[in-house]
């Protein structure tokens, strides 16, 4: 890893001659790790700003290392929209190297986390869950940070900033209340998934998180057997699993007890619909 590293700070010094000319008089860059937040910033700022994803579609940011081409891309953003993922501490270190002006933003600030007691170490950095961008309401305090930033950066902007933000604040909010709306009935609140990234989803709704994956790993025989016996007490037919995973442990479970296999992709790009198909995926399981 650390050779890795090494080799692309190279590669950057190479490319960070060259690409002010590549890139001319571009709109300002703003990196965000993951696609939710990349909606979050664009609902804020517009046309203002280019907005450059670093965790594609389809990969995980707990696993996932930026290519040298998009090491060059991040290297003329003026900010970086964190979410505390080891990987982005590898890549400051190489970006800070050579553009000392980049600002770190970490979007845990002011957010009610949950804890390593709450979650399972494949999910978490040191102690938190980071998946906090799964729930409406925490999103309203991300979504205040980034326009507060992008204020700060860009005042020339900052009356498009403040109207963008109050009406994305409103559909965060319609959104939960279309949420507690999906869940007002539900009876069975246990939810089965490969992969444990709803538990802010899960708090703001009174659900139960169950994982197949444990410590961000497939489950021992030991694991399973006692997992097997667990779902089958509240009596689930659904395992939910992400794309970003191979999902071989939840294909077991799921064939040993007649459950179906529903995809859902928590990363998606398609915030507000993704975060109403999740709702209504786990309340018609």
């Amino acid at each position: 890893m650390h050779k890795y590293f090494w080799k692309l700070n190279l590669f950057i010094t190479f490319l960070f001659a060259i690409s002010f000319v590549q890139l001319g008089a571009a709109l300002p860059t703003v990196i965000v790790s993951v696609a939710p937040h990349k909606f979050f910033v664009n609902k804020i700022a517009g046309d203002t700003i280019d907005v450059y994803l670093i965790v594609p579609a389809g990969a995980s940011s707990h696993t996932y290392e930026p290519t040298p081409r998009q090491m060059m891309h991040a290297s003329q953003a003026s900010l970086w929209f964190s979410i505390g993922e080891p990987f982005e501490k590898r890549a400051m270190q190489a970006l800070q190297s050579h553009r000392s002006t980049l600002q770190i933003i970490n979007l845990q600030q002011n957010l009610n986390l949950i804890s390593h007691d709450h979650c399972h170490k494949g999910c978490c950095a040191g102690s938190v869950d980071l998946h906090f961008w799964l729930s409406a309401r925490q999103a309203q305090i991300q979504a205040q940070t980034i326009a507060q930033t992008l204020t700060a950066n860009y005042p020339e902007h900052a009356a498009l900033y403040r109207e963008n933000l109050a009406q994305f604040l409103k559909e965060l909010q319609l959104l939960d209340q279309q949420i507690q709306e999906v869940f007002v009935n539900l009876q069975k609140r246990n939810v089965l998934v490969g992969h444990p990234a709803y538990a802010y989803f899960c708090r703001d709704y009174q659900l139960n998180q169950y994982s197949v994956e444990i410590e961000g790993k497939d489950p021992t025989p030991q694991q399973m057997t006692k997992l097997l016996s667990l779902v089958r007490s509240f009596e689930t037919r659904t395992i939910f699993i992400q794309p970003q995973y191979n999902n071989k442990a939840a294909q077991l479970i799921a064939k040993e007890i007649g459950a179906k296999l529903v995809t859902l992709d928590p990363y998606s790009e398609n915030y507000m619909i993704t975060m109403l198909e999740i709702a209504r995926a786990f309340a018609a399981q």
